[in-house]
């Protein structure tokens, strides 16, 4: 990326950020105590940047481009402070959780004051297809809450479950978003379909490589090493261990879970190659990423395009 393309890109970033600060601005100061603090740690903005580059070269005027993103920030955050009370986080990138700083009640309430907020922001979008398309993603979401919920329950172990939280949980945002882009460009019903099978793509290979980051430390990651096998979450390294397992081994493995041994289930994922394979299928998600990118992205834009996938898909 140019030197220009980054400053447009930055210039952007700091648009919706405030954007996201004006809509969420409260006459309650405890509320904005807590968003201040929340906007100050929101991570790498992946979905705005996602947004951007590819909204840019579709031909979305910017303006659109700060709102859609400004919505679609909005509801990732909300899930992120339901999902951290959920789980009982402490952490979240290298930080104290807002459920663990200001306690269970105000955290929920925090988590329903920005999905209200998500909702006016979805009005200020003026196209009625464009906001049912993020309701959609929103309670997708929340249904995939749900199925990981169970699973977790009824330590219930299989690839194509595993698949379809992923789908509900990350990727159905991305998809999502992209899906809008091509609506506020009046593109046809063949292309909305690539951009959405582009943000699933992209959702997948996102959330394998979350899952990879589980076994790294908190200082590369900014979440604690284990946090997902810590909360019950079993990531696709662990089920492609079970997968090449037997069961007396697969009840070795929910014991050793259970009792919290993470290093020695660590070992054996590498033992069985199971990392390996789970950065396979990454890789193939990264491909199809790509491969739908070239329908949509100019010849002189592409290897920028295939270098922002790469980095920020690839721990």
């Amino acid at each position: 990326m140019s030197n220009i393309e980054e400053q447009n890109l930055t210039e952007f970033l700091l648009e919706v950020k405030a954007k996201m600060a004006n809509i969420t601005l409260s006459e309650n100061e405890a509320i904005n105590e807590i968003t201040s603090y929340i906007l100050s740690n929101t991570g790498k903005f992946i979905r705005s940047k996602i947004i951007f580059l590819y909204g840019s070269e579709i031909g979305v005027k910017k303006p659109k481009l700060i709102e859609l993103a400004s919505a679609a920030e909005l509801i990732h955050l909300s899930t992120l402070v339901h999902d951290d009370i959920i789980d009982e986080a402490d952490i979240r990138r290298n930080k104290p959780t807002v459920v663990n700083k200001w306690g269970i009640k105000k955290a929920i309430l925090y988590g329903d004051f920005l999905y209200t907020k998500t909702f006016q922001a979805l009005n200020s979008l003026e196209n009625i297809a464009i906001s049912n398309e993020l309701i959609k993603c929103a309670e997708n979401l929340i249904d995939g809450e749900f199925n990981q919920i169970e699973i977790r329950n009824n330590n219930t172990v299989c690839i194509e479950q595993y698949y379809d939280v992923i789908e509900k949980k990350t990727a159905v945002l991305f998809s999502g978003i992209l899906k809008c882009i091509g609506i506020e460009k009046k593109l046809d019903t063949h292309d909305l379909e690539l951009l959405k099978q582009l943000g699933l793509s992209f959702g997948r290979a996102f959330q394998i490589n979350d899952d990879l980051s589980d076994f790294n430390t908190s200082e590369i990651t900014g979440k604690a090493e284990f946090k997902d096998l810590s909360e019950g979450k079993l990531t696709l390294p662990v089920i492609l261990l079970f997968e090449d397992s037997n069961s007396n081994q697969q009840d070795q493995i929910f014991s050793l879970i259970q009792s919290g041994e993470y290093e020695t289930i660590k070992k054996k994922i590498i033992d069985s190659d199971c990392f390996k394979k789970a950065r396979i299928e990454r890789e193939k998600a990264i491909s199809n990423c790509i491969e739908y990118t070239e329908r949509f992205i100019k010849l002189d834009k592409l290897d920028n395009l295939r270098v922002f996938l790469k980095e920020t898909l690839v721990a």
